[in-house]
């Protein structure tokens, strides 16, 4: 349980008698902050980041989302977190930016605390050119996103806007990765008629005009990422296909009931963080389930928490720090249904924060909260994660080369334990035991056998946890 002192020491904003918190500028926040880096894009990030949703988008009576916004940035949190289809949550941001002095057109500019801040923004949209299909467009979406925290809400873009990331929102199936990558392999080429979102992003952050979508060549975005909640499988078929290496980032839903489903933790966080990629863990709290809201996707206010922990339930310390004790993590982000400028125990974004600032957390401490997860609030919390225990390797082959036999396998994907070996097997003998790696390309896995051990029976493989 953290207290009051242990909420002002660790956000170093410890009174010398017992005066009432004040915030600190972001400056200052920012100073004294632990960071991790965020993969390859190079940038720290404090561990504890800022999600849109709860009050930035569904907003109970009496709260202002605006200032939860402000308050984040004032404790110096520098991962913000929203999206196109979060309602008025980029709205909210954009007014927040202005009390901060984040909007390039207008008097005070902070440039310092803007470059100091990652942004990311979110587009479900799954093309940039898709005659036909309904809806906006990525590149559509992504102008959305910059009016309305940046400029006016009806289009205009002020010079010098620009996002940290645009992500390509909840990936769920492999026909949505098909769909995404559309146009992907044909750049400096010949598009097709309809192109993927990807393409087109990629584009918009590197000022070039590849697939014609682009004839102003803006540069409105510094990196591009993907999310995902429901399957490892679909993410890492999304991260397999990146040959070039443009996806920077992975969000992806983390909590303690992870391994009770398809584990993230075994899947596709290994195979994102062997790409370079930086990983922010969501859904913490697992949507709220862990409070006692039903088991679906929240709704309106009445869905939002608005209390620090909850009487019975596992500490909301132990949640937090768990996601930030699986490898690769560089912060999780979480929503904030209230906060408490008077009384720092009542604030949700303090106590959070201070929990994920509270040093790091041990293999045995993660099962502890694991095991006090399940015995209070049971394992049909993650609504929104596949469950499967462990999938064998498919697509299996044998050919022989020469004195040798080339083995080939696609990925087999962990349930509650983690891959620890590929056993290569001919006739109930084990010819090879290959330590697992991530498979991190559309190429499959392979090894070589002695083809005189091989010998002209069937061989397998298989995935040993």
């Amino acid at each position: 349980m953290i207290n009051r002192r242990r909420i002002l020491s660790v956000l170093g904003a410890l009174p010398a008698a017992g005066l009432a918190y004040q915030s600190p500028t972001p400056a200052k926040a920012a100073g004294h902050l632990p960071q991790r880096v965020l993969g390859r894009t190079g940038r720290w990030v404090v561990p504890y980041a800022f999600g849109g949703q709860a009050s930035v988008q569904r907003t109970p009576d009496g709260i202002d989302p605006v200032d939860i916004v402000v308050r984040a940035v004032e404790q110096g949190i520098n991962y913000l977190d929203t999206a196109n289809g979060y309602g008025p949550s980029q709205v909210n941001f954009g007014q927040a930016f202005r009390r901060l002095k984040l909007r390039p057109h207008e008097t005070g500019y902070d440039a310092a605390l803007r470059e100091r801040i990652f942004l990311a923004t979110k587009t479900g949209r799954r093309f940039a050119h898709a005659p036909g299909v309904a809806g906006p467009t990525a590149v559509e979406e992504l102008r959305r996103s910059l009016t309305q925290m940046f400029g006016d809400g009806e289009g205009f873009i002020p010079e010098g806007a620009y996002l940290d990331s645009i992500q390509i929102h909840n990936l769920s199936t492999m026909e949505q990765v098909e769909q995404v990558y559309q146009g992907y392999n044909e750049r400096g080429g010949k598009m097709p008629e309809q192109i993927g979102a990807l393409a087109a992003l990629i584009d918009y952050r590197d000022g070039t005009n590849y697939t014609g979508l682009n004839p102003e060549r803006k540069k409105w975005v510094r990196h591009l990422g993907i999310t995902g909640h429901l399957s490892s499988p679909v993410l890492m078929n999304a991260i397999q296909r990146d040959t070039g290496d443009h996806l920077d980032t992975m969000l992806i839903a983390l909590n303690a009931n992870d391994r009770a489903y398809g584990a993230h933790q075994y899947n596709a966080i290994p195979a994102a963080r062997a790409k370079g990629m930086g990983i922010i863990a969501m859904k913490i709290f697992s949507d709220g389930t862990f409070y006692g809201k039903e088991a679906r996707f929240s709704r309106n206010a009445a869905d939002t928490y608005v209390q620090v922990g909850k009487a019975g339930a596992v500490d909301a310390a132990d949640l937090v720090r768990y996601p930030l004790g699986v490898a690769g993590v560089s912060c999780a982000i979480v929503g904030i249904g209230k906060i408490d400028r008077a009384n720092a125990e009542k604030d949700q974004l303090v106590t959070n924060m201070t929990a994920a600032l509270d040093g790091t957390v041990s293999d045995s401490e993660m099962l502890a909260i694991e095991k006090r997860v399940r015995a209070r609030h049971g394992l049909d919390t993650n609504y929104f994660q596949d469950r499967h225990g462990l999938k064998q390797p498919t697509d299996v082959k044998a050919v022989k080369d020469g004195d040798r036999v080339r083995v080939t396998w696609q990925t087999a994907f962990a349930g509650a334990e983690p891959i620890r070996t590929y056993d290569i097997l001919a006739g109930g003998k084990k010819l090879a035991s290959v330590p697992f790696r991530p498979q991190l390309t559309l190429e499959p896995l392979e090894f070589f056998v002695p083809a005189a051990e091989a010998g002209n029976g069937e061989i397998r493989v298989v995935a040993v946890a």
